[in-house]
């Protein structure tokens, strides 16, 4: 088995109304995307070119944008699973599969989904 990994950066503000603490006012994160990506190699001996795929990426994740307008209660978990969804979308038309999403809020906070 052989997967891509690729790294991804976006900045987007959010607000949990059902969390009784700080978190439930506004406030913004910078978050990192690490996508691992499973599809065969190519007789140019590459899965798929990076070049291609980051910009493919970049284009579904929120950047600058108010996560409160994509998902109603945007914690690490339902992003996760509103960015999985929109990737596994957008890769699967390139006959790759989405093996693994982790969802970094900060340095030391994840989610991670596996399929």
């Amino acid at each position: 088995l052989m997967l891509l990994r690729i790294r991804r950066k976006f900045s987007a503000a959010h607000k949990l109304p059902d969390y009784d603490g700080d978190c439930r006012n506004l406030h913004g994160h910078t978050w990192q995307v690490v996508f691992e990506i499973e599809g065969s190699v190519q007789p140019s001996g590459m899965i798929y070119d990076f070049k291609i795929l980051k910009p493919l990426l970049d284009s579904i994740l929120p950047d600058h944008k108010f996560l409160n307008d994509y998902v109603e209660n945007p914690t690490a978990e339902n992003l996760s699973r509103y960015i999985f969804g929109k990737a596994e979308q957008i890769l699967k038309e390139k006959h790759l599969t989405l093996k693994t999403l982790e969802l970094w809020e900060n340095e030391d906070s994840a989610c991670v989904i596996r399929k």
